[in-house]
């Protein structure tokens, strides 16, 4: 009797130093769920952008012919043009909805005569309208630059050359006029477009691969004569040539 008691008193006592050893369970961690931060919609004066350039210009320095004109170019060209304010202009953009982009740009220089200059003249006031979600087809409604050309659709402050070429440029004087114009622009090519002038490679910008439209044919800042439209199309596609890897 006195065993039994003795081995039940042993097993009691190595079950209890067993049990002992174990370490208590460990609260199982529940991490609360995420809560997506919801993003503040952009008010319309997040989305404006504006900024601007100025070029000034000595066109006497060369001039061998005081009776040089041009019809479409410098007021200051020939008699006794000198120091000479080409442009100031102020840009204001802004994508103000997913499908509306705007675009207004005054000029504070222009020169509608040889005696008289910077005078406040509208360059540019228009809406693009894209007509699907990646704004690959859209309108462009108002005064703006006509597809037309390459040079013509640079910008004066990407364009190495001083002035755009005359054959060019006086089919379309001040390169604008109140119309409207179709363009398409894949998303590929309107990457494309982007880099070219954002990288400084002179790009043109983008005004479609394909483009197509009407337009009064006054120029820029001139009422409608007649009741004949011009008509317009254009095609340019970018390509990108593959880049060669450095040995």
């Amino acid at each position: 009797m006195n065993k039994k008691i003795l081995g039940l008193a042993a097993f009691s006592l190595f079950s209890f130093q067993v049990f002992g050893q174990q370490e208590e369970p460990k609260p199982a961690i529940v991490e609360a769920p995420k809560v997506e931060e919801k993003k503040a919609d952009k008010k319309w004066f997040d989305v404006i952008k504006i900024d601007g350039y100025a070029q000034v210009r000595y066109n006497n320095l060369l001039n061998t012919n005081d009776d040089l004109t041009c019809e479409q170019c410098d007021k200051s060209w020939g008699g006794d043009g000198g120091f000479f304010l080409r442009r100031a202009r102020v840009k204001f953009s802004g994508q103000v909805s997913k499908n509306v982009y705007f675009y207004i740009q005054p000029d504070f220089a222009s020169a509608p005569s040889s005696d008289k200059q910077n005078f406040v003249q509208l360059r540019d006031a228009y809406f693009d309208v894209g007509i699907d979600p990646n704004n690959e087809f859209r309108f462009r409604i108002g005064q703006s630059k006509v597809p037309y050309g390459f040079d013509n659709l640079q910008s004066s402050q990407n364009r190495i050359a001083l002035d755009r070429s005359d054959a060019m440029n006086s089919a379309v004087a001040n390169e604008r006029d109140m119309g409207v114009f179709f363009m398409w622009t894949p998303k590929e090519q309107k990457e494309m477009f982007t880099h070219l002038v954002k990288s400084g490679l002179k790009g043109s910008g983008d005004y479609g691969v394909f483009a197509v439209g009407a337009y009064n044919g006054q120029t820029a800042n001139v009422p409608e004569a007649n009741k004949d439209l011009h008509v317009v199309a254009r095609l340019a596609y970018p390509i990108k040539s593959p880049s060669k890897s450095k040995n």
